[in-house]
């Protein structure tokens, strides 16, 4: 939706929401990294197993925030969702391509907090 001088309106975040929406990911994602390096390292899979419940919780935070977000900006006036036309396109599919993967990480976190001590035992 651009108007006649190139800039585009529309539910986009801003920096801090891409910077929170990261932070959150990496959460979700590092303790997995660990406790699978620390399982593996001591045979015990319950370090594992915990761990994807932090994913879950992270992933879940991200998509509740992104719900936050966008209801933000669409309540917003014209000129405050205003976006460069030029970085629109690398922001609108970045920003579409979040929920999958959260969703992808809430079921890999399900699966293995529900079954990653098995791994080990």
């Amino acid at each position: 939706m651009a108007n006649s001088n190139g800039v585009v309106s529309g539910p986009l975040p801003s920096r801090q929401d891409y910077v929170l929406e990261a932070v959150l990911m990496l959460c979700a994602i590092l303790p997995v990294m660990v406790s699978l390096y620390v399982s593996m390292a001591t045979g015990e899979g319950h370090w594992f197993q915990r761990s994807g419940a932090l994913m879950v919780l992270f992933s879940f935070a991200v998509e509740f925030h992104r719900t936050r977000v966008f209801g933000r900006a669409t309540q917003c006036g014209d000129d405050q969702c205003e976006v460069d036309g030029a970085t629109m396109p690398a922001l609108a599919r970045f920003w579409r391509s979040v929920p999958y993967a959260c969703y992808a990480s809430i079921v890999l976190g399900t699966l293995i907090w529900s079954y990653g001590d098995l791994l080990f035992g």
